[in-house]
């Protein structure tokens, strides 16, 4: 569908990701990603609404195959051109993915680019506050208490809140209780 830029291609050969393909439920899902596709992105959408509510198939393919399909790519593609234009930046005011609690609502979790790009390895991709919810992190916590996912990474306090003021544009909502350096 696009072109992969060459950069990206030379540097995937320099990362090992054989744990991860000899994982049976990856190659279960690489060796069967078509019927897989067809089965949960077109034939189940589209008999939900006939056989269940009692729709009509004109309905069910113009609500599940146009309308829901597109609004969905729309939503996810806007995660990468909203939270790199618009938003707050209080983890790293040098970098142009931001914080946007918009995004973040619309796509219930994935607003938060400027703490994703700050901390790539926390599995969360947010530092989860009040009022901020998350559903990846919900699932993958719940995969974790039943033994499914482990290992799991995230920063400490203490350095989120030294990047917060180091590096920060000084919009973190909790900036209040971070304790300032003394200047002389």
């Amino acid at each position: 569908m696009m072109k992969e830029h060459p950069e990206y291609i030379e540097k995937s050969k320099l990362i090992d990701l054989s744990d991860v393909t000899s994982d049976p439920v990856v190659a279960f899902g690489e060796k069967y990603f078509l019927l897989l596709q067809l089965i949960f992105g077109l034939i189940l959408p589209l008999m939900v609404p006939v056989y269940l509510w009692n729709d009509t198939w004109t309905r069910a393919i113009i609500s599940q195959m146009f309308i829901r399909y597109i609004l969905t790519l729309n939503v996810v593609w806007s995660v990468n051109s909203i939270a790199h234009a618009w938003g707050t930046r209080p983890y790293n005011k040098n970098i142009r993915p931001a914080d946007s609690h918009f995004l973040n609502y619309v796509t219930t979790g994935e607003g938060y680019h400027n703490y994703h790009h700050a901390f790539p390895w926390d599995y969360k991709s947010a530092e989860l506050g009040t009022n901020r919810i998350n559903y990846a992190t919900i699932f993958i916590d719940i995969s974790a208490k039943l033994g499914l996912a482990y290992d799991l990474k995230c920063p400490s306090v203490e350095l989120i809140r030294s990047i917060i003021l180091k590096k920060g544009d000084g919009t973190h909502p909790m900036l209040s209780e971070v304790p300032r350096p003394k200047s002389d």
